[in-house]
């Protein structure tokens, strides 16, 4: 039976891989897939969702995209609640790892991954004594997350030894932005993920913090999250002009552009790592290449590709790579991430980037700060 499932599903990734090479044919070629499909759930081997999911999935893979990706319908609902900042879990982001499987991209300040000492780059390899040393990021964010209290047993691998957790799963709200009062007119913004309520909790924590000599903002080990919500932040520090675009399949570029609306005009250093990916690399790319912040730090991850997502007719979804992002002067992200103006330790980061905006401070003193007065903030969410 096992050996039969294998052939069927090689039919399938097959099949799935001839109909998507076949471009201009591609609706003759659908069909040709939906005749399998049928075939082969009348023989009575797989059901029919089973082989949609393997058909869609070898799609996928044909691409030869590590970033695609097919979500079932379960995890449709989880991944917007995650973006959304909802969930129960133990507080980690994952992301594909490159010699295959999952790794950890991120930790939740404060949660039971971060404090049971689990740590960037381990990768996943045992939940609860499943294998999933060879699973997707999706399947490996689904054995992870669960009910608030139940407790999973967890197995990474960290420079090749094999690290055993046992971690109880706790609920998650919205907690991306985190401040501090740094210095008496310096701020810390700490972004652990650009979710949907980023840009609406950043504009309240701007209206009670002190920044008359600038900003510090914190995207280390920021896997990225929504491209809108990125770009709305990236728009409160830049005047009219472009914040990133990408080359679509076609040849055309798409330019998201500021719409000149900013109203923050002090210094600004953003602290990076090997760790900030994706939209934070957005933000971080399109700052420094406008001449509106000084990155801090190392290297950042180079995840530099844009996806879309399609909600499918069953309540799946799928997102496929449709670009591949390009700061405002035109260099790509993807397999190269944003070098920093100044190197810094993960330790020589933030005390740096302090000494950085006092200095900058004392040669530009801004004639004026735009604040965010609690009666005028408004969200800009912006949920494409």
């Amino acid at each position: 039976m096992k050996r039969r499932q294998i052939e069927i599903s090689a039919l399938i990734v097959f099949t799935s891989v001839l109909s998507f090479a076949l471009g201009q044919n591609f609706n003759k070629s659908t069909n040709s897939v939906d005749q399998a499909l049928n075939r082969i759930a009348t023989a009575g081997a797989l059901d029919k969702s089973a082989l949609e999911r393997a058909a869609i999935e070898g799609m996928l893979r044909a691409t030869g995209d590590r970033w695609s990706t097919y979500y079932d319908s379960d995890q449709t609902s989880e991944e917007s609640q995650n973006l959304a900042g909802r969930y129960s879990g133990v507080g980690i982001w994952l992301r594909a790892g490159i010699g295959g499987g999952s790794e950890i991209s991120s930790l939740k300040k404060d949660s039971v991954a971060k404090r049971a000492g689990l740590k960037v780059g381990d990768v996943i390899i045992l939940v609860n004594k499943v294998d999933l040393s060879s699973a997707s990021v999706n399947e490996a964010a689904a054995a992870l997350r669960g009910d608030a209290g139940t407790v999973l047993k967890l197995s990474v691998l960290r420079k090749g030894v094999e690290k055993k957790y046992e971690l109880e799963r706790e609920e998650f709200q919205s907690n991306d932005v985190a401040s501090d009062q740094v210095k008496k007119n310096i701020l810390y913004l700490r972004i652990d993920a650009f979710s949907e309520q980023v840009v609406t909790d950043v504009k309240e924590e701007l209206a009670q913090g002190n920044y008359q000599k600038g900003l510090i903002l914190d995207l280390r080990d920021n896997p990225g999250g929504i491209l809108s919500v990125a770009t709305d932040f990236a728009a409160l520090f830049l005047s009219k002009g472009a914040i990133v675009s990408y080359d679509i399949a076609n040849g055309d570029r798409k330019t998201i552009q500021a719409d000149g609306s900013a109203k923050i005009n002090v210094p600004v250093a953003i602290l990076i790592n090997q760790n900030t990916a994706s939209s934070a690399e957005v933000v971080a790319g399109a700052l420094q290449d406008r001449n509106r912040a000084v990155l801090v730090g190392v290297n950042t991850f180079g995840k530099g590709s844009v996806q879309e997502s399609l909600k499918l007719a069953n309540g799946s979804s799928i997102e496929i790579t449709v670009g591949r992002l390009r700061t405002p002067s035109g260099k790509f992200i993807e397999g190269v991430g944003i070098k920093p103006d100044l190197s810094a330790s993960e330790a020589q980061s933030l005390p740096k980037a302090i000494k950085l905006i006092n200095a900058l401070s004392d040669i530009s003193k801004p004639a004026d700060q735009k604040s965010f007065p609690k009666s005028t903030v408004q969200s800009s969410r912006n949920h494409g």
